[in-house]
């Protein structure tokens, strides 16, 4: 009892133990927090710019790639993804394992029966057992549902690393954007910052010169207000392009996944051009669009996802096969034999699943059908937007134009202002401190509005999903449209002509049913020619009907010249346009010879189409022409399905009874099996049973 309640409070000490570590307080996740804000912000500051370094705006998009987490998260959910799928392959092998069982007793087993039929026993104690028993087993099951399963979910898991691919590139391009947006507002204001430098000082001199002007009753009080107040409005907007410098700064910065500090050079140079607009026109962009967008893509791939649900949850309403193959190696003396293989089949089904699987089928199916609609929805909202970017750069290069031209107008006007060797009075310098301050700020707006127009061709870029647009790429792009636009064509040609054919057999097929049907009337009114007549339109029309008339018309010189041949052409014109009276016809005639070279294989082929087409009495012919091939067996199958038929076939009943009585069968003699289809066709009123079953009885010495 001690040792029970020591081993108890051990195993109750190490629960607690557990349960005590494996809570967190509040206090520790504060703790927690300290320490991993600590290691944050340390790993944060190591990942920093030199000081110095100009950036060009591809030095900025290389670095975003390469450092922004963003990036990185997505493209470690694409490596997950991949491990997924290959997790999702190797669930296709079937289970392996191995069991080793030893047992042991403190003494022999044994029992003893009883008998059934009395009350004693049957024998003594015995046993069948060793005390030491070792069971080893190598056991091998394969499920075919569970393998059907595995392989969709590997086409899904495919589906979705291309999702995944996808997503990043959508990614990467819309980081490209943010990056180039960034890019030349820090490029503006680091521009304007150096233009504005010199002239804030100026601004601040100013204001001690309009006081002193004022104290000289130089200028009215009016006027001396009216000054300042331009000059501390031109500073104000000034001093906030150095606050939108730092602030662009910390978002660039935060784009490129290094350090949000305020200190970034980028190369400004790019503002002294204008970007080159070599567009096409909008509606091979709008097609670009469609073609290189990764939303549609994604959208695309989610539709096949949703597909191979339906597929997987049709494979869920079948029944589950599973194959079991086992070795065992057990150890027992008592055993004949020790090592031996097992092998098994088993099948199961849930039939009260079945509806939950329909629904299900029902749910993805319309999901299926929701992303196709989707995908339309969205090629239009792609190709709205590639017109608002266009109209965008339209919109930018007239503001940038009206932005040149008013700065062109102050640059000109402040270059005669300073060529004047004497300015006249503090007035005078008033004035043109002022027409500098507004000439510097009319540059600074032109050159925001040359960023704004940089801005939007990659805005156009990026709606339409690609990286540039120059002269290769629209060559490579339109190539492409065209390759997909002549498989449309072919595709839709394809169906137009499907669909006339179809509307053309219809027109067709009524025209020859009533050209049939006229025909039938003339032959009714003892009037053959005028029959064949119309037979031989209908015929012409497509009619299989119309040609087997036709057909029986020359075979017996009605309404026709009798000619046996051509009877023969129409019969296997019909029988090949599908008329199953036709195909017996055709198939008699082979096998008798009758105008054509007989053929057993030929007329098999006509008899077996016939059957096949609801001529059960093409059976009992297959049975015929097997049995003279010498394949009784396969003949004897024939002859119970014509026996078998809706419309029993008495002529087959009685020459299975023959093949049994002969033992013309892999079965050998059986008069009893022989004495029952006999009897069976005598019940169908078979002349010829009768002395079938008498010849039986003299066999059987009755």
């Amino acid at each position: 009892m001690k040792s029970k309640a020591s081993l108890f409070l051990v195993f109750g000490t190490a629960a607690a133990m557990l349960l005590v570590n494996g809570c967190k307080t509040e206090e520790d996740y504060k703790q927690e927090r300290i320490q991993k804000a600590a290691e944050q912000f340390d790993a944060a500051r190591k990942r920093d710019l030199a000081s110095d370094r100009m950036l060009t705006l591809h030095d900025c998009i290389g670095l975003a790639m390469k450092n922004n987490l963003d990036v990185k998260v997505q493209n470690m959910e694409r490596d997950a993804a991949k491990n997924v799928m290959w997790a999702e392959i190797l669930g296709m092998l079937p289970d392996l394992s191995v069991t080793d069982n030893f047992t042991t007793r403190s003494n022999q087993p044994g029992s003893r029966s009883k008998s059934i039929e009395s009350d004693g026993e049957s024998y003594g104690y015995s046993t069948s057992q060793d005390r030491n028993i070792n069971n080893l087993s190598v056991d091998m099951a394969f499920s075919l549902l569970d393998f059907g399963l595995a392989f969709f979910n590997s086409q899904q898991s495919h589906d979705r690393v291309l999702l995944k691919q996808r997503q990043i590139q959508r990614m990467r391009q819309n980081l490209t954007m943010d990056v180039v947006r960034a890019y030349f507002k820090v490029a503006a204001a680091q521009r304007a910052v150096d233009i504005t430098g010199n002239l804030l000082k100026q601004c601040k001199d100013r204001t001690a010169l309009i006081d002193t002007l004022l104290k000289q009753k130089k200028i009215t009080p009016f006027r001396a207000f009216e000054e300042n107040n331009r000059f501390l409005t031109m500073e104000k907007r000034l001093t906030n392009y150095t606050r939108t410098y730092e602030n662009a700064c910390v978002e660039l910065r935060a784009l490129l996944g290094v350090y949000p500090s305020v200190n970034i050079i980028v190369d400004d140079s790019v503002l002294d051009k204008m970007p080159s607009f070599d567009l096409p026109e909008i509606e091979l962009l709008e097609q670009m669009a469609i073609l290189k967008r990764p939303e549609l893509y994604e959208i695309d791939i989610q539709r096949h996802i949703n597909i191979l649900e339906c597929r997987k949850t049709i494979l869920m309403m079948l029944p589950n096969v599973q194959l079991y193959m086992d070795f065992v190696n057990n150890n027992n003396s008592f055993l004949y034999h020790q090592t031996w293989w097992e092998m098994a089949v088993r099948a199961a089904y849930n039939a009260l699943k079945t509806p939950q699987h329909l629904a299900r089928y029902m749910a993805y199916s319309d999901q299926a059908d929701i992303e196709k609609l989707r995908s339309f929805a969205q090629a239009i909202t792609v190709m709205s937007q590639v017109r608002i970017a266009k109209a965008d750069i339209a919109s930018s290069l007239e503001r940038y134009e009206i932005n040149r031209k008013e700065h062109r107008n102050y640059s000109e006007h402040l270059k005669k202002a300073e060529s004047i060797k004497r300015v006249q009075g503090s007035l005078s310098q008033l004035e043109l401190d002022h027409l500098r301050l507004t000439t510097a700020e009319t540059e600074i707006e032109r050159l925001l509005a040359l960023g704004s127009c940089y801005i939007a061709h990659y805005r156009l870029l990026n709606a339409i999903g690609v990286d540039n647009l120059d002269p290769a790429t629209q060559t490579a792009l339109k190539a492409e449209l065209e390759q997909g636009r002549k498989r449309a064509e072919a595709e839709l040609a394809l169906a137009r002509a499907e669909y006339v054919k179809q509307m053309e057999d219809a027109e067709n097929a009524r025209i020859a049913r009533i050209l049939f049907e006229d025909g039938l009337k003339y032959y009714d009114q003892k009037n053959p020619r005028a029959a064949s007549e119309y037979f031989k339109r209908s015929a012409e029309k497509g009619s299989a009907t119309a040609m087997f008339c036709l057909g029986k018309l020359y075979w017996t010189g009605k309404g026709v010249e009798q000619n046996r041949q051509t009877a023969f052409n129409y019969f296997k014109k019909a029988a090949d346009a599908g008329n199953p009276e036709a195909m017996s016809t055709v198939g008699w005639l082979y096998y008798t010879g009758d105008v054509v070279r007989q053929s057993y294989s030929s007329a098999a082929e006509y008899y077996l189409k016939a059957a096949e087409n609801g001529r059960d009495r093409a059976y009992y012919w297959l049975g015929e022409i097997s049995c003279k091939q010498g394949k009784y067996d396969q003949g004897m199958a024939y002859f119970k399905k014509a026996a078998r038929a809706e419309e029993a076939d008495a002529t087959a009943m009685v020459r299975i009874g023959n093949l049994y009585f002969e033992g013309n069968c892999s079965e050998g003699k059986n008069f009893a099996k022989a004495r029952e289809w006999f009897k069976r066709a005598q019940s169908k009123g078979d002349a010829s049973a009768k002395e079938c079953l008498a010849m039986l009885d003299v066999a059987e010495g009755k």
